[in-house]
């Protein structure tokens, strides 16, 4: 977890010279999620755990409630998973809309600029241990500055079309994201938070 830690704090302070180092890294996409995205996404994952649970949400009425604690963890549990499968989705697009941005064909290297450009909305996800505080997920925004960054280095996209291909990117990001949260929403989410508002 060291390492992990590590190279995260290096990809938001340095991440043009941290790029580099990751294309130049040699390993697979099994490697990348389960050393690094896997770990790192287990924050907001069991942040979001103990805010529901045992944090609570203010409601409008002036009480706390609190999410059955079972409730919770299936929902964090299933998140957990599409949000991984999202990112593999992601890659894929990344990869697939390539050709049209003159850049690498590559779905390692997407892997590697999804997951990596990802770091800081795992990190700050630590703040949903309290509900509350949930505007300042915001500063995950500098993902999107990351992915800029990384195009030119790990997809070799030209300076001219990185701009147009991280627009392109977080398109496509949204409707991927959309889609999962209506899937985890609808079947664990959504329910969880009427039974928690009627108490």
């Amino acid at each position: 977890m060291k390492e992990i830690l590590a190279r995260a704090r290096q990809i938001i302070l340095q991440p043009k010279e941290t790029w580099r180092a990751v294309k130049a890294e040699h390993s697979t996409v099994p490697e990348l999620f389960i050393n690094y995205a896997a770990p790192l996404a287990l924050i907001p994952a069991v942040a979001t755990l103990i805010g529901l649970s045992l944090v609570g949400m203010m409601m409008p009425t002036g009480h706390v409630a609190r999410a059955h604690f079972t409730e919770a963890l299936a929902g964090g549990v299933l998140g957990y998973v599409f949000h991984l499968l999202g990112l593999l989705a992601g890659a894929w697009v990344v990869s697939f809309l390539s050709p049209y941005f003159e850049s690498r064909s590559d779905l390692l290297s997407a892997v590697k600029l999804v997951l990596y450009s990802m770091t800081p909305v795992w990190l700050i996800g630590v703040v949903a241990i309290f509900p509350s505080l949930g505007l300042l997920q915001i500063f995950g925004l500098y993902s999107v500055y990351l992915l800029y960054t990384g195009l030119p280095v790990v997809m070799e996209t030209s300076p001219d079309q990185a701009l147009w291909y991280t627009v392109a990117i977080m398109i496509a990001a949204l409707v991927i994201s959309l889609a999962l949260s209506i899937i985890v929403g609808g079947a664990v989410y959504g329910p969880m938070f009427i039974r928690m508002m009627a108490e």
